[in-house]
């Protein structure tokens, strides 16, 4: 049995346009240009059957991601397709959207316990959610190589089995003041994960990783394994905010690998064989947004695509 996959929100926090800012993407997309559609923030949703569906991170768009999507709407007075939420991260723009999924109790979360752990000492979107509805968090191990049977709130199997994997990553800085030097510092404690997604044993896996830094032989070869890939896009150069002024943070210091440049996502991907591959988690600063620009053509020449808003992905 193939997976679904809809891509709901292809941009990196902010979206597209950003509110606060007036860079050549985001003022073309509030011109209305065609070829720099909007984009909201980093979110995917993915089901085995069509009816019941498991939302990888909950953006702070996801209100409008649900309105806009006919598969999730509600089938009855008091219903939502979503059976569960899976979070990557505890980032504010792969977390809050839990807040809008309150009304009735907000479905099972699956998350790392570090992500956990910032979702209730540090953002404490948990305890605000228990206000309104018992909460459950159920846990993944990154370091077990067994698959999770995802359930919904009752309990019940949804087809969909993920797996999650430790990639290089800080945490949250609203967690560093509850966090020792040692735990701040263990890069792969579980603060950032990726999923391998898929319907059945022995069906080759989606593979969504919207952020990451490290290139290394164990993701090859996951990647190289799957069916499809949904990677992380952010930036188009390592200095990309640097040099338009924007930040004095580089893309790696940012917790993303650049995708040119020495030790790039792009040249990283030619090493990688079989997959689909297409980026999300895109940047409003990054000039592949434009459809028409060398950056796209640079990357659409390399085999790979631009996710947009609104894509729909068979696997498996």
């Amino acid at each position: 049995m193939p997976l679904t996959v809809i891509v709901l929100g292809s941009s990196a926090g902010g979206g597209l346009p950003q509110w606060n800012c007036n860079c050549p993407q985001c003022a073309a997309t509030r011109a209305g240009d065609p070829m720099v559609p909007p984009r909201s923030q980093s979110s995917i949703a993915v089901s085995a059957d069509g009816e019941r569906w498991l939302l990888c991170n909950a953006s702070p768009d996801v209100r409008t991601q649900l309105a806009h999507t006919p598969a999730l709407h509600p089938r009855a007075l008091r219903h939502s397709p979503i059976a569960a939420v899976a979070l990557t991260n505890a980032d504010i723009d792969h977390a809050t959207g839990l807040l809008i999924l309150r009304e009735g109790g907000a479905p099972p979360v699956y998350c790392t316990p570090r992500v956990e752990r910032a979702l209730t000492v540090g953002l404490r979107v948990l305890p605000a959610l228990a206000a309104y509805g018992e909460v459950t968090v159920r846990p993944l191990d990154p370091r077990s190589d067994e698959p999770v049977f995802v359930r919904d709130r009752a309990g019940d199997d949804i087809g969909v089995r993920l797996k999650a994997f430790t990639v290089a990553s800080k945490p949250p800085p609203y967690m560093l003041p509850h966090l020792t030097a040692d735990e701040a510092a263990d890069l792969h404690a579980g603060d950032t994960v990726g999923f391998e997604l898929c319907a059945a044993d022995g069906a080759a896996p989606l593979v969504y990783v919207p952020g990451v830094k490290d290139l290394d032989e164990p993701l090859r070869a996951r990647l190289s394994a799957a069916g499809m890939v949904l990677i992380d896009g952010t930036f188009f150069t390592d200095d990309e905010l640097v040099a338009t002024g924007a930040s004095k943070k580089t893309s790696r210091m940012m917790g993303h690998a650049p995708l040119t440049g020495d030790g790039g996502l792009l040249a990283f991907l030619k090493t990688v064989t079989g997959p689909r591959v297409a980026l999300v988690h895109i940047n409003n600063s990054n000039p592949v947004l434009r459809s028409d620009s060398p950056a796209r053509w640079e990357i659409e020449a390399g085999g790979v695509a631009v996710a947009g808003d609104g894509d729909v992905f068979v696997v498996g």
